[in-house]
């Protein structure tokens, strides 16, 4: 049987094995929780309590970044939350709400111990523009640990390309499953280490790459 590790998809791929869990009656939300929870885990198994800054991106990776916030609070770090822009995913405004805390404007954010990219994940195709590049990077450059959840924001997923400048992070947490742009260079040197945050995906996405 192909290891968890031996599991690689592209993002159209694990969008494909998302939609079967979906399809099983699992609402969005719910899976957020548990790549928030990976994420966490991940997270305070490498790192001690310490002031973090997550920084969240609108959509369903910025989602994730919210749930870690909220765990990370309830395990005793200090936490605030720097938005790009509001969450525009259903799933996302819910892990926000029960979050609860006050977002800081990104352009504004001071920087931290531990910085958390929860900006952009899987399936981003696009540049970040050059303000938001070069504020990601201040960031990353003044903190003492930088963690990406899924990848880097300025991947791409399926070739590990670098669409703009990339920091490089200390640890990436590939949600569910690994993707191209872990194992493939350039984009592997600026992941760090790469651990595989387990969601519940693997026999799915098993099943998916067979088919390949």
């Amino acid at each position: 049987m192909t290891r968890a590790r031996d599991i690689i998809l592209t993002a159209a791929q694990t969008r494909a094995a998302e939609q079967v869990i979906f399809d099983g009656g699992v609402p969005v939300i719910d899976l957020m929780e548990k790549a928030g929870a990976a994420v966490a885990d991940a997270i305070c198994g490498a790192y001690a309590p310490n002031d973090t800054l997550i920084l969240c991106g609108p959509g369903n990776n910025g989602g994730d970044g919210y749930v870690v916030a909220r765990l990370l609070e309830e395990r005793g770090y200090r936490v605030r939350v720097a938005a790009l822009a509001g969450p525009k995913t259903e799933a996302a405004q819910i892990a926000c709400q029960r979050w609860g805390g006050e977002a800081e404007s990104l352009d504004n954010a001071s920087p931290a111990a531990m910085l958390v990219d929860a900006l952009f994940g899987t399936g981003l195709t696009r540049a970040l523009n050059d303000a938001l590049e070069s504020r990601l990077a201040d960031l990353v450059r003044a903190s003492a640990h930088s963690v990406a959840i899924d990848l880097p924001s300025g991947i791409d997923t399926d070739t590990g390309a670098l669409l703009c400048r990339v920091p490089h992070f200390d640890m990436t947490v590939a949600l569910g499953v690994y993707k191209p742009a872990h194992v493939t260079m350039p984009a592997k040197e600026h992941c760090g280490r790469t651990v595989l945050g387990d969601i519940g995906l693997t026999d799915i996405a098993r099943q998916i790459q067979a088919g390949d």
